[in-house]
């Protein structure tokens, strides 16, 4: 039990760290957003302004996201409901909270969450013809020239 709050509060100092850091990523763009403002230049530059700021908008969405999925975890960790999948009620494994220290599902439950909303992730398999097949259609092919 010792070594799991050891743990817990290891995660917590790791959310914690994170959400300084995006806070201050937020802060920096908002700083560089006010100061490039006053920049003057030709057409181009004024579209490279531009696209940039639409890029800090998309980005900084995102770390805002982040951060209440940062705040969810600390607050969970407080109430002592933390590590505990939403969806089916069991532990989320340490590993996957290492790697993603403000998860609310188990892998299970995520992943079914992501094949009903149609999700692809980079740990689905692709289907492919097997290596084989594809050989011996070029060796078939070999021939005939």
């Amino acid at each position: 039990m010792e070594e799991s709050k050891k743990q817990y509060q290891e995660l917590k100092k790791l959310l914690e760290e994170m959400r300084v850091e995006i806070l201050k990523d937020i802060n920096e763009r908002r700083l560089r957003e006010h100061t490039s403002h006053d920049e003057v230049g030709d057409d181009y530059d004024k579209a490279s302004q531009e696209r940039e700021r639409e890029m800090d908008i998309i980005i900084t969405a995102q770390e805002k996201n982040r951060l209440q999925s940062i705040d969810d975890a600390l607050r969970r960790i407080e109430e002592g409901s933390y590590g505990i999948c939403e969806e089916c009620g069991e532990k989320i494994p340490k590993q996957r909270l290492k790697a993603l220290p403000f998860a609310t599902l188990c892998v299970s439950c995520k992943s079914a969450k992501e094949s009903e909303e149609g999700v692809f992730t980079p740990f689905e398999e692709i289907e492919e013809e097997p290596f084989e097949e594809i050989t011996e259609e070029v060796t078939s092919e070999e021939e005939e020239e």
